[in-house]
Order: structure tokens, then C-alpha cells, then sequence
């Protein structure tokens, strides 16, 4: 009974500090006015979305390069920045070289990809889709889900400390271990029209037709299913890319309840046609032309994904005779390469993807591959350490500078790298059976014995998993000992 009574009284004093906690962790939205439950503060907000942009960069397929058009762009979104409710914050502009078609915006990184821009017509639907994107940042709609998020390891941390008596606070989350895949998950509706609204605000206060904002959204419309079409499939079918664009109102948000909004603006002053339809298409006739080239690519893209390497070779080299100086272009032909075993072909193609652009990272983590398979460890090294440069959370090239490492028996070095690849993917069949080894090898038995252990649950079948039952038969009666 006096158990009972304690546990009780341990459980209510904890969450009377959860609440004191969660009264003391309100703030004034910015955007509304109004207290909310906020745990995450402005500048870390703005930490995780700088931490974040190396990730959301390259999962977009990196920055596509014309300066002259990402700084014409680039002032219309300073013009949006400059009158949202949190101007003071610091962002940089991006165009994305990804045919998907998307924006997004992030505390601090506000980008669009090439596939939908080239299908926009003039500056208003370009302002009136950059604009909604600003408004979730504007509005901390990302901070309001972290805080969610945080609120529930809280609740878990509670119950953890009432049941075993010890401190919840190593599972509260750490903020710098989220990456764009979290900041890009589904808003929700309320969040959805809150942007819309801002969206439409913001165009119309620099001097932009509110009425694109409908034109923008039909662009959209249009531009997903044209993109899916080019690869053969339907919104139906393709359930990454409609996951990835749920986080835009298409079907959600009907065109009318955007016209309503519009109706509900305050008075607002269009500058010229509220267009500006033809600077536009001037300013952007390179990247559509050059959009144009990567249908083939995105054809060979599917069937590269889909395990059909002769069909995404053909493509390839399609798009290959018709633009030549795109390093995408070549960096997908080594990855076919790579996968064919021809190691030298697959080493020409990420040099001449190297060549066209020395900071494309996808061809650095290419060449790592290359000298993985040839055995060439230091080399591989060298190559996996060089795309970590431009993209420190790539959790490939940390499992291949790690497995560079073991292979080479340097095994207290590969242990930090193949750790960052065990927290990312922690059901791969390998990495805690090279875990295991090094430190086993490094006379650590309570990691090994805990690293053999995931193995056998994640992988017993493998040749490192009955390797790891070998190792457990022999460590964990020496670490029972010295307990």
C-alpha cells in the first residue's frame, strides 16, 4: 500500500510540473496575437531550419544555377519577407533542380522547385505560392508541431520517471536531430488556410492581383499532373509524390474558399497589371527550356528506382545527347553504372558530373562508392568525407566512410560514423553487426554485447547475425561477471 501511495504521490507531484511547465511555455503567435502552447524558441527554430536546409537542398535535387534568375526571384520573395509579421529573420532564396513539383519554406531557407516554377506564368503566382509558404513560417506552424512533438516525449518522460523511479529527461527531443523530413511533414487544415490567407495578404500588399492566387493553385493542379503523367502514373498511384505535395491545400482548400478570402482583404493597390506576365517569361525562358531536357532524365530516374537499368541507361543517354551539361544527367549514368559493376564507366560519368559543377555532392558520394568497391579504402574515405562537406547529414556517406573504416580495420574510427547511420536507419541488416565487431575489436563488451544483440533482432539470419551469436555466447558471460 505504501507503494501505491508513493508511486501516486511521485505521479502527481510530476504532472503538476508538466503543467506548471506547459503554462510557463506559452507564447504570443506572432500572426494571431494570441498565446499558444510554444516549447520551441524563435532562435531555435531558426537553428533547426538552418541545420535542416543541407538535407531539404539536396533532397531536392540540390540548387539549380542561374544567378541572375534566383536574384530576380529572389527580390520578390525579399519584397513578401520584408512585410510578413517576422521580417527581422534572416532566409536565403532558392531554386531547387528537382522536376517535382513543390515550394516550401523552412526558418530561414525559402525555396521552389524547377519543375514547378517552369509551369507558372507570371510574378503574381509566383508571389502568391512563395507568400503561402512564408505565411507557415510566419505563423510558427513549424514550431507548433515541434512543440507537439515535445509535449508528447514530456507525457512519455512522466510515465517513465512514475514507473522506474529514474529522469525522464534524455527522451526529450533534441532539435538538432530532426531534418527536413520532419519540417516538411503534412500541415494541417487550420494551418493550411491560415497560410492561404496570409498568402493572399502578402501578394496583394506589394502590388500583386489576389485573384492569381486562384491561377496558382490551378497551376499546381496541373503541374503535379502533368509530372506524373510524363512518368506514366496518376496521383492514385503515386503515393510519394502525393504525400509529399498534401502539405499544399489542392483538394483540401477549395478554389472558393480562397476567393473568399480574397474578398476579405483590406484595400490594396495593384501595381501595373498585377501580373507582370511578360518579364516573367522572359526571366524564366532558360529554365523552362531547360526543364524541357529533363523529361528523359525523369523517365530514367522512374526506371533506375523501379530496377530497370537497361530502360533508365536508354533515357539517360537521351538526355544526355539533347543537354550535355547537366551533372545530373551524368551522375545518373554512373549510378546505373554502379549498379552494372562497371566500375570505370561509373568513375567517368562522376567526374564528368564533377566537372560541370565540383560541389555537386551526389557524384562526391558516387566516387566514395566507386572506391568502396574497388577496394580502395582511403580513397573512399577521402570521397565520402567530401560529400559529409556539403552535406553533413547524409546518412549514406556516413555508412560508407564507416564501412571504409572497418574494412580497412580501423575500427575505433568507424564506430562515430556507423553510429550517425545507425540512428538514422536502425533496422538496417548490417550496421549493428559492424557495430558489434568494432567494438569487440576495441575490447568495449557492453556496446558489443548490445550491438550483437540489435543484430539478431534486426538480421539473426546473416552471416553477421550468426557471427553475432557466436560473439554473444562467449562476451555476455564476461560481461555477467563483471557486474
Amino acid at each position: 500500500m505504501k507503494t501505491m501511495t508513493t508511486c501516486s504521490s511521485v505521479c502527481t507531484r510530476l504532472h503538476l510540473i508538466l503543467l506548471f511547465f506547459i503554462l510557463c511555455s506559452c507564447a504570443i503567435n506572432p500572426v494571431t496575437g494570441e498565446r499558444e502552447l510554444m516549447l520551441v524558441s524563435e532562435q531555435q527554430e531558426l537553428q533547426l531550419g538552418i541545420s535542416a536546409s543541407p538535407s531539404a537542398n539536396w533532397d531536392f535535387g540540390g540548387h539549380y544555377k542561374d544567378p541572375a534568375l534566383e536574384s530576380y526571384l529572389g527580390d520578390i520573395v525579399q519584397r513578401l519577407w520584408a512585410i510578413s509579421e517576422r521580417s527581422h529573420l534572416p532566409f536565403e532564396f532558392h531554386i531547387q533542380n528537382s522536376s517535382i513539383p513543390n515550394a516550401f519554406a523552412l526558418p530561414g531557407y525559402v525555396a521552389i522547385t524547377r519543375g514547378l516554377l517552369s509551369d507558372m506564368q507570371n510574378e503574381a503566382q509566383f508571389a502568391a505560392v512563395m507568400g503561402h509558404e512564408i505565411g507557415h513560417v510566419m505563423a510558427r506552424h513549424t514550431a507548433q508541431r515541434l512543440s507537439r512533438i515535445q509535449l508528447q516525449q514530456i507525457g512519455l518522460a512522466i510515465g517513465a520517471s512514475a514507473l522506474e523511479g529514474t529522469s525522464g529527461s534524455d527522451t526529450f527531443l533534441k532539435l538538432g536531430a530532426i531534418g527536413s523530413s520532419l519540417l516538411l511533414l503534412k500541415y494541417d487544415r487550420a494551418q493550411e488556410l491560415q497560410a492561404d490567407r496570409l498568402g493572399v495578404k502578402y501578394m496583394s500588399s506589394i502590388g500583386y492581383d489576389p485573384h492569381e492566387a486562384l491561377s496558382a493553385h490551378k497551376v499546381l493542379e496541373h503541374s503535379v499532373d502533368a509530372y506524373l503523367a510524363r512518368l506514366g502514373r496518376s496521383a492514385r498511384e503515386d503515393t510519394f509524390v502525393t504525400n509529399l505535395l498534401s502539405t499544399h491545400p489542392r483538394k483540401e482548400v477549395r478554389l472558393s474558399e480562397i476567393q473568399s478570402m480574397i474578398s476579405m482583404l483590406p484595400p490594396f493597390r495593384i501595381s501595373g497589371d498585377g501580373k507582370s506576365g511578360k518579364i516573367f517569361a522572359n526571366k524564366t525562358e532558360g529554365i523552362r527550356r531547360v526543364n524541357a531536357f529533363y523529361e528523359h532524365y525523369d523517365k530514367a530516374e522512374f526506371h533506375y528506382n523501379e530496377g530497370k537499368f537497361n530502360e533508365a541507361e536508354e533515357n539517360i543517354r537521351t538526355a544526355i545527347a539533347v543537354s550535355s551539361t547537366q551533372a545530373p544527367f551524368h551522375n545518373l549514368l554512373g549510378f546505373i553504372k554502379l549498379q552494372q559493376k562497371n566500375y570505370p564507366e561509373a568513375e567517368q560519368s562522376f567526374n564528368t558530373a564533377l566537372s560541370l559543377d565540383p560541389q555537386y555532392q551526389p557524384s562526391m558520394y558516387g566516387m566514395g562508392l566507386v572506391r568502396l568497391f574497388e577496394e580502395k579504402y582511403d580513397r573512399a574515405i577521402a570521397a565520402f568525407s567530401d560529400s559529409l562537406k556539403f552535406y553533413p547529414g547524409h546518412a549514406a556517406s556516413h555508412f560508407g566512410i564507416g564501412k571504409s573504416y572497418f574494412k580497412s580495420e580501423q575500427f575505433s574510427s568507424a564506430i562515430p560514423y556507423l553510429e550517425n547511420f545507425s540512428k538514422a536507419a536502425p533496422r538496417h541488416p548490417e550496421v549493428h553487426g559492424l557495430l558489434g565487431v568494432c567494438f569487440d575489436m576495441t575490447r568495449e563488451i557492453a556496446p558489443a554485447v548490445r550491438e550483437y544483440n540489435y543484430q539478431l533482432q534486426v538480421a539473426p539470419d546473416t552471416e553477421l547475425g550468426r557471427h553475432a551469436q557466436k560473439r554473444l555466447a562467449v562476451l555476455q558471460p564476461l560481461l555477467e561477471q563483471g557486474k
